[in-house]
């Protein structure tokens, strides 16, 4: 394992002309210091949740609850026939009593509000409590609060600012070659949106059942955030989230795509993947691998001067689709699928 680069201060042309090209992990520290919610949050559990309630607008939100095992996580059932959590939506006001009672508890259940769109359960906090780094429309805020509790090792499709804003939290990012070593679970078969791994937690797997996972820890970032830290999660990197405050861990995040063509859409990533491993899992591996070559080519590939021998005019899907051509591809392939 090795540390995460880190920046202070750093401005938004910074940070699209530097962060985001180079394609890794990042914190920035205090990034988010200056935020209301950070000072609440360290004030300590009663008052920030007070603070939060001046926004709460008594809408039913997504929450998770899990016994408390010795690893704290919400993820797969160890016969991997189901997750080890509960499912439920109820009001914020009725999940933060729960909280405050938690508290008291030596050793509670784990309970998460995941994933939650700011806007919609508490209009007015994502302008009181303003990231400059991004646009705030084209990257809503979400926000998670819960006690202690990890979220196994899993991938995004979206670029992700995360800020600590209550608690600490401590996250592990691996590159995403690491896959073949993360025991990865079904894509379409997983506790959250999200493709994750069936191991719960990276630090306390079984060496007899997921021998693979010190070799994917070699390959690790890691980092520890307090309130008003923030980190920059690249597309498609593995990572575990900690939440390691007993009582109260707040997190608000940004996920985002780069804007597409006008009149496109940028959605087709995950669905492209599931729909491939149904063409291509119950071929011959040696047919697999002539796949996986031609995937590296027409997918991956054909670029600049390998495309020199076609005309631009004439390029088609090797070239620029415009809105019309892709809507008319898009019904195409729906048409086909529908057979």
């Amino acid at each position: 394992m090795q540390a995460m680069k880190e920046l202070g201060s750093i401005s938004r042309t910074q940070f699209e002309r530097e962060v985001l090209p180079a394609y890794e992990p990042v914190v920035l520290r205090g990034v988010a210091a200056h935020w209301p919610l950070v000072q609440q949050g360290r004030a300590g559990l009663e008052p920030c949740l007070r603070y939060l309630m001046g926004f709460d607008q008594g809408k039913p939100v997504d929450a998770l609850l899990a016994k408390p095992e010795p690893v704290r996580a919400f993820g797969y059932r160890p016969e991997l026939d189901g997750f080890n959590f509960m499912h439920d939506k109820r009001p914020l006001a009725t999940l933060f009593e729960q909280l405050w009672r938690y508290s008291h508890f030596p050793d509670p259940p784990s309970l998460a509000v995941q994933s939650v769109a700011v806007a919609e359960a508490l209009p007015g906090l994502a302008q009181a409590n303003e990231l400059v780094l991004l646009d705030a429309a084209l990257a809503p805020p979400r926000i998670w609060i819960g006690n202690r509790a990890t979220v196994p090792a899993h991938f995004d499709d979206s670029h992700n600012v995360a800020c600590v804003t209550a608690g600490r939290r401590r996250f592990t990012l691996l590159p995403p070659q690491c896959a073949p070593l993360l025991y990865m679970g079904p894509p379409d078969h997983a506790p959250t949106q999200a493709p994750m791994s069936v191991v719960r937690d990276l630090y306390q797997a079984d060496p007899a059942s997921f021998p693979l996972v010190p070799q994917a820890l070699e390959q690790a970032q890691v980092a520890e955030l307090e309130p008003g830290d923030a980190i920059y999660i690249p597309p498609l990197w593995f990572h575990q989230v900690e939440a390691l405050a007993p009582q109260l861990n707040i997190l608000m995040n940004y996920w985002w795509r780069p804007a597409p063509a006008p009149g496109r859409k940028d959605d087709l990533h995950l669905p492209a993947m599931r729909l491939s491993m149904l063409a291509f899992r119950h071929l011959p591996a040696a047919e697999r691998q002539a796949w996986l070559a031609l995937f590296a080519h027409y997918v991956f590939g054909a670029e600049a001067e390998a495309l020199a021998h076609i005309p631009e005019s004439q390029r088609h899907l090797f070239g620029r689709i415009d809105a019309g051509t892709e809507a008319r591809l898009r019904k195409e392939l729906a048409d086909f699928l529908k057979v």
